[in-house]
């Protein structure tokens, strides 16, 4: 088994969920001086293929990425629906949701933090179908959570399913 949980040495992203993208993305703006990005949204729910607590459900949000040139700030405004997104916002309001890690094994990084009692909370596709996500519930150790980002482009090889 994998001890490490990190494929290489870099965070990505860190999330801030908010109940009004916009509005967050401008106060940003003015702070950092950076011009506001295009906004985004997830992707549709056909193409997600979302899980959340273990079962289909159909997540949206619209996001704003503010890129600098060693990790992304991430503005998301979550739907209405049950999200893992929803629930943080509900239960503690606006604030960081996430830190991202980039993953070439998502199947092996899942087993290892849930293997130190890290529940998946929610996954899905993302980029067009080109890469997934899944949120741990790292919230209790770390007060955020952690979400793992594979892109098709640079995964390992994973094993046939038999």
């Amino acid at each position: 088994m994998d001890k490490r949980l990190l494929d290489e040495d870099a965070v990505m992203q860190i999330c801030f969920v908010t109940d009004d993208v916009q509005k967050s993305a401008a106060w940003f703006s003015e702070l950092t001086g950076k011009p506001v990005p295009p906004e985004g949204k997830a992707a549709e729910p056909d193409e997600a293929q979302a899980i959340y607590n273990g079962k289909p459900a159909e997540v949206g949000c619209r996001i704003i990425m503010f890129k600098f040139g060693n990790i992304d700030v991430e503005f998301l405004q979550p739907g209405p629906e049950k999200s893992a997104w929803r629930d943080l916002l509900e239960e503690k309001g606006p604030g960081c949701h996430h830190i991202a890690f980039k993953t070439k094994n998502l199947t092996e990084r899942n087993r290892y933090l849930e293997d130190k009692g890290h529940r998946l909370l929610q996954r899905g596709e993302f980029d067009g179908g080109h890469g997934r996500y899944a949120y741990y519930d790292t919230v209790p150790d770390l007060g955020v959570m952690i979400e793992l980002l594979e892109f098709d482009s640079d995964k390992e090889v994973q094993p046939k399913q038999a």
